[in-house]
């Protein structure tokens, strides 16, 4: 419950921080932690780093986003990642793409997951690393395209999961 009442503080987060992408990581991806503890009753390598790696991939995914209003939110004062990175954004979500692929292979080795859930896991990591290297941040359907594809590097993920863990 309360990883859900944190996510209304999101829009307050962008008038205080440039970094309002970090909290929405931080409260997006709290279900890892509370889904993981519901189910075996602890928390672990496991969830904590799978927790990492939603936080990594939801300030990549949101700062490419927010690229779209850049112009607008410089005007009206709010702050974002996509102001604070600027024409660094590619070179610094690419990082943070590498630091989510090690965290999702840190969660796989630590689940005891298959080969399937670490292919899964490299080709949305790829996805990612190929969207940005196409995805033009000063033009708002270039960034939308970027935004969209993402629910489809969730799908590829969980399918990982899925199969990783049960076949």
């Amino acid at each position: 419950s309360s990883g859900i009442n944190a996510e209304y503080g999101y829009p307050y987060m962008k008038r205080i921080t440039d970094y309002p992408q970090l909290f929405l990581g931080l409260t997006f991806n709290y279900g890892a932690l509370m889904g993981y503890c519901a189910c075996t009753g602890t928390l672990g390598i496991t969830p904590l780093a799978l927790y990492a790696a939603g936080i990594g991939w939801t300030l990549v995914y949101d700062t490419v986003y927010g690229h779209q209003d850049k112009l607008d939110d410089k005007i009206v004062g709010v702050r974002s990642t996509a102001l604070k990175f600027e024409d660094r954004t590619k070179e610094l979500c690419g990082k943070v793409t590498a630091g989510m692929g090690i965290s999702l292979c840190v969660a796989g080795v630590s689940a005891g997951m298959g080969p399937s859930y670490f292919l899964a896991s490299f080709m949305g990591c790829s996805m990612i690393m190929k969207g940005l290297s196409h995805v033009d941040l000063d033009n708002p359907q270039s960034c939308w395209e970027f935004f969209v594809m993402n629910k489809n590097i969730g799908l590829l993920i969980l399918i990982g999961i899925i199969i990783g863990k049960f076949a």
